[in-house]
């Protein structure tokens, strides 16, 4: 996890006028693609951000560079971010069908839900109901990775733990007071 002051160190390609736009060149998309990939992943990542709303996107860092005078097109960001989607390290989150907004998911729903799993059984809180906002906010879990996650994100993860046999999700009024009981392994 990022220390609460380190600053994000962008690559030396951020400064690169052509990295902000979309190559025809099929071979040099595809690595710009993934370099694009791979600069949103660690950039969510270090700032803990989850949402990205790509018409607000483009105008901030790391989609624009003040000192360069460039900014990633909306259209080119949708197919970076549509690659995201393949990956499955992103979802469309926008009305349906709409591709404006979107989940980052720098760390993969599975991978959160195997943690979260851990945690539990080194606690001995499994088949204990626990709720959402507890799990993700709580003072147990304040010091883990997963402690102030995404709430979209914390329930896409307790569903695959759902699918997998491991947990069961209770429902509420909302995600504050839903609840999940995690089974022992």
């Amino acid at each position: 996890m990022a220390g609460a002051g380190a600053q994000f160190q962008l690559p030396e390609i951020h400064n690169f006028p052509p990295f902000f736009t979309r190559q025809p060149n099929e071979d040099s998309w595809a690595e710009q693609r993934r370099l694009w990939c791979d600069l949103i992943l660690a950039y969510y990542r270090h700032h803990r951000q989850y949402q990205l709303s790509l018409a607000e996107a483009v105008t901030e860092p790391p989609f624009s560079n003040r000192q360069i005078h460039r900014s990633l097109r909306v259209d080119t960001l949708r197919e970076i971010v549509d690659e995201l989607v393949r990956q499955g390290h992103a979802v469309w989150s926008g009305p349906k069908g709409a591709k404006d907004t979107c989940l980052i998911y720098w760390r993969k729903p599975e991978v959160w839900a195997s943690m979260i799993h851990q945690w539990a059984s080194d606690r001995g809180l499994c088949n204990t109901v626990l709720t959402l906002y507890e799990l993700a906010n709580g003072d147990d879990t304040a010091g883990q990775e997963f402690h102030n996650l995404d709430p979209a994100t914390l329930r896409r993860s307790l569903e695959v733990l759902q699918s997998q046999g491991k947990a069961q999700l209770f429902v509420g009024t909302s995600d504050d007071d839903a609840g999940v009981k995690i089974f022992a392994p």
